[in-house]
Parts: structure tokens; sequence; C-alpha cells
């Protein structure tokens, strides 16, 4: 690239940045409150959607380093 070649950054709508953000919070929500509502196999998908988000911290730290 030139140096005298401008950059340009891409525009994304708040919807198109908040989009994971909202589905991370969504799904460790709807974990605390299956697992506070039930036992059994509503406590293993609590734990799945309670995982969700140290999984996404985790892929994003692995494609950042």
């Amino acid at each position: 690239m030139k140096p005298d070649t401008p950059i340009r950054i891409a525009r994304r709508s708040a919807a198109e940045v908040l989009a994971i953000p909202m589905l991370l919070f969504a799904a460790s929500l709807a974990g605390l409150v299956i697992g506070l509502a039930g036992d059994g196999w509503p406590d293993l998908a609590a734990s799945f959607l309670l995982f969700l988000p140290l999984l996404a911290v985790a892929v994003a730290w692995h494609r950042r380093g």
C-alpha cells in the first residue's frame, strides 16, 4: 500500500456490533434461569449455556494471540 493511500474503515450498525454480545447475554441469562428451575438434563443445558461466553473469550484470545 502506498503511503498516501487513505485507509478505509468499515462502518457497521449498532445491531451488527452488538449481535454477538447480546446473544452471549441471552445464553447466560437462559443458563442461569434453566439452572435454577430444573434438575437433571436442564442442569446440563444450563452448564452448556454458561460455558458459551467462556468459549467465546477463548476463541477471541486464540485469534488475537
